[in-house]
């Protein structure tokens, strides 16, 4: 199991404790050590080998061994007595944004809503309002989010679906058989959302993968006009294409493009012939290979043809690490920690971001802990020489646009990123309205997760980018994409747009512990599929060149 895995068992067993009435004290001591345990950089099994897990910050005696007997078995006593004390439909009225412990709880015991089905009659039938504290409004977020959460049924996030993918591929490459294995389909493309993990194999004896594949899964795969399809443990469907080698490059082109990018090659070039490598069957027709990210008829096969294809971003093109979290508000690893791991991962600059004072849920900022941090992020740069810290804040965009401190705190950051956090519920003029009053403030220099989405959970409140870009632009306000796998904001989509408007984007990890600086990868996935290159990306600054930037506003550059 991975620390993810683990950690998630413990997570549930903090929400299991509160549905069941049990202590708060002891629920939090469950999600805790769910959170130090994601933030490790070593495997859990390790850890428990060496008999070093107990030494990690909130992991006691008695919770190694819990973690030991979900190493071992995948569960433990009191989770499964905890599961076996509610009804089993409770966890899936727990996933409707929103809703929570306390009032799935309420829900269940004042209303005996025990499903997802009975949750949804109740809000049609208006029997929801009967409970104080829950009005006609409630009533009816509940019924959009709950409709909402079914509409995500099926789908996976992209980190969680290239991980399953990724084991899958590595034990078929280990096969005898096998002579290569890859991604294909969405997942090369970098979707941010898929329905299906896709492989392709090249082998000789697709009997001997099929019969593989069929050990582990639990229904027997079926297998249809070269593709086998097969549900693998975790729910993921995989669809696996195999070929032989000498028609791997075309069968691997097929089913990596989407099918409006194969329509529009056929209609320009015609079927291509079999080919061994990619690289043969682009270079047939005389076009340079083009990126998979973009293979979906967005204008790349035009931009092929006349040599214009981007030099997408990559991660090593990254010199900066923007937008990070430590133990001052709500991350899990301290400042220094934080920068020292950075500087491990080969960043030039660090940017920390804590949160400010009115998120007092996030234990945001005070101005005097913004004094005090400023001082420590001096003493850092005073101590080394490879990296240098950049003193930043992730400022509240309050509800009339302004930012979560008066001029004088504000002055103290090298820069500010401007994001909200709360009052989700805005019209679409409401919200740019927010937005573009924050994005005009000379302190800001990043937007933040312009939407606040969060993938297969939240839809981001509505907003005119159009409107966000040209005040970024105006402005010189980069727009973050924030990489963490659940937000994945800016949408890939607006990318190309924000850039041909000249606005920067920033790759930020909004990491919260060292191991999520990693982040940053899935954010140049899909900012890849947004023709971002090295050149339109803020964090791919030198370090004198980010400063410069940092330093100017509009009224200086």
């Amino acid at each position: 199991m991975t620390n993810k895995d683990i950690g998630a068992v413990l997570e549930e067993t903090a929400d299991l404790i509160e549905l069941t009435d049990g202590n708060p004290h002891r629920a939090r001591a469950f999600s805790r050590a769910a959170r130090a345990l994601g933030a490790l950089d070593d495997a859990v099994p390790k850890r428990l080998s060496d008999g070093s897990l107990s030494d990690v910050d909130g992991i006691g005696d008695a919770m190694v061994d819990h973690v030991t007997d979900i190493v071992e078995t995948g569960t433990f006593p009191l989770h499964d007595e905890l599961l076996n004390a509610l009804p089993p439909g409770l966890l899936d009225v727990l996933k409707v944004n929103g809703l929570g412990t306390k009032r799935t709880r309420r829900l269940w015991q004042e209303l005996e809503i025990t499903s997802l089905d009975e949750l949804e009659r109740a809000a049609t039938d208006d029997h929801i309002t009967s409970l104080s504290g829950f009005g006609p409004k409630t009533q009816q977020n509940i019924l959009e989010n709950l409709r909402q959460l079914r509409a995500y049924e099926d789908k996976w996030r992209l980190a969680d679906a290239w991980s399953a993918a990724a084991s899958v591929r590595n034990s078929l490459r280990a096969l005898d058989a096998v002579e290569r294995a890859e991604f294909t389909g969405a997942l090369r493309r970098h979707r941010e959302i898929v329905e299906h993990i896709d492989l392709i194999v090249s082998t000789t004896a697709p009997e001997v993968v099929s019969d593989w594949i069929a050990e582990q899964v639990e229904t027997p795969p079926t297998r249809d006009d070269g593709v086998l399809s097969a549900t693998l443990p975790d729910g993921i469907p995989l669809r696996l294409h195999w070929t032989t080698p000498d028609t791997f490059g075309t069968e691997w082109w097929r089913t990596t493009g989407t099918a409006a990018h194969v329509g529009a090659w056929t209609d320009r070039f015609g079927a291509p012939d079999v080919h061994a490598t990619e690289d043969a069957l682009f270079g047939a027709v005389d076009l340079p290979v083009i990126p998979p990210e973009l293979r979906a008829h967005n204008g790349e096969l035009d931009a092929a043809a006349v040599g214009t294809l981007p030099n997408l971003l990559t991660v090593d093109d990254l010199q900066g690490c923007l937008h990070n979290h430590s133990t001052y508000s709500d991350g899990a690893d301290s400042l220094s920690a934080m920068a020292e791991a950075a500087e491990a991962l080969g960043y030039s600059y660090f940017g920390i971001c804590d949160h400010s004072q009115s998120l007092q849920i996030a234990s945001g900022l005070s101005p005097a802990e913004v004094r005090q941090q400023h001082d420590e992020v001096q003493a850092l740069n005073d101590e080394r020489d490879e990296v240098r810290v950049f003193h930043g804040i992730e400022s509240d965009i309050l509800k009339d646009g302004s930012l979560d401190y008066e001029e004088d705190v504000l002055a103290l950051f090298d820069f500010v990123v401007a994001s909200v956090h709360t009052g989700f519920s805005m019209t679409e003029v409401e919200a740019t309205d927010r937005v573009v009053t924050a994005v005009e403030n000379p302190h800001t220099r990043i937007l933040g997760h312009p939407t606040g989405r969060l993938l297969l959970s939240r839809e981001g409140y509505p907003l005119d980018h159009e409107r966000v870009i040209e005040a970024c632009a105006a402005h010189d306000v980069a727009i973050e994409l924030n990489a963490n796998p659940y937000r994945l904001d800016l949408d890939w989509r607006w990318v190309h747009r924000a850039t041909d408007a000249g606005v920067l984007i920033s790759i930020n990890p909004d990491a919260h512990a060292t191991a999520e600086l990693e982040y940053v990868a899935w954010g140049v996935r899909v900012g890849r599929k947004g023709w971002l290159t090295p050149g339109q990306c803020l964090n791919a600054k030198s370090q004198s060149d980010f400063a410069a930037w940092a330093d100017q506003g509009p009224d200086t550059a």
